[in-house]
């Protein structure tokens, strides 16, 4: 490793740790708010809509739902973040005229998105365990592969915050961040059903989702807590998602040089 290389890896986990310490006193606050959408989610999807028909286990597909969407739900927060520092203090400004390259900042940001997003989704098992007890088999659950889809894909929404963040620009049009992105995104990448349920269903709609990146977190993590059966392989969940991570990293990249104007 050269002394470049050593500087950029060590202003990398310093971007890293700072941001971090920021954010600490506001998790608290974070997964309360997730957990809240939560209870209400899996209370209704997991004990009361079966009354009406609903099958029995829904409410576990529902869990794996909340795993696999909890970051990109956080994500309109750090969009709008993001935003508000274009316009206000400009951090980032500061940041990029430090001695390493603006690929470090930029990744280091989209890092420290991914363990907070990270950790709220995984805070979700423990929930799940109280709401459904016996009828979560945590045994069942294939442990390595859930722990690196959710950071793969938190590290996806955190880049992926970037490029919105910079395409959206100003505060006036944060409001376009929720209907234009976030919500397209959720609604249509599987949160209430399998691809293989819509397939059934609607197979040219089925298609046109296989260009949703969430369609992919959804059935890779929904194939590490709920079995391989009736979902996407694992392996590729994964190998789609990196595709997209990088294409994401590039738009981001690309989009945040317009913006802020570094070389």
């Amino acid at each position: 490793m050269n002394m470049n290389t050593f500087r950029f890896v060590n202003i990398f986990f310093k971007l890293l740790w700072t941001r971090l310490l920021i954010v600490r006193h506001q998790l608290l606050a974070k997964l309360i708010n997730i957990q809240i959408w939560s209870v209400c989610t899996l209370v209704i999807f997991g004990h009361v809509i079966q009354a009406f028909g609903l099958a029995g286990d829904f409410g576990i597909f529902q869990l794996a739902s909340i795993i696999a969407t909890a970051g990109l739900f956080e994500n309109y927060g750090n969009i709008a973040t993001i935003i508000m520092d274009f316009a206000g203090e400009q951090s980032i400004g500061y940041y990029l005229t430090l001695p390493a390259t603006p690929s470090v900042v930029l990744f280091s940001t989209a890092c420290a998105y991914a363990c907070v997003g990270t950790f709220l989704s995984l805070s979700m098992i423990l929930l799940g365990k109280i709401v459904f007890y016996s009828s979560l088999n945590l045994a069942s659950i294939a442990w390595i592969k859930l722990l690196v889809i959710t950071v793969l894909a938190n590290l996806f929404y955190g880049i992926l915050a970037q490029a919105i963040a910079a395409h959206v620009g100003t505060v006036a049009k944060i409001g376009n961040v929720w209907s234009r992105f976030i919500f397209p995104l959720w609604f249509l990448g599987g949160f209430q059903f399998s691809w293989a349920a819509i397939h059934k269903v609607c197979a040219p709609l089925a298609y046109v989702l296989l260009a949703n990146p969430i369609t992919y977190i959804m059935e890779g993590t929904r194939a590490a807590v709920l079995g391989q059966q009736d979902f996407f392989s694992w392996w590729t969940c994964m190998a789609m998602l990196s595709i997209f991570t990088l294409g994401s990293w590039l738009i981001a990249y690309n989009r945040m040089q317009k913006r802020l104007d570094f070389v």
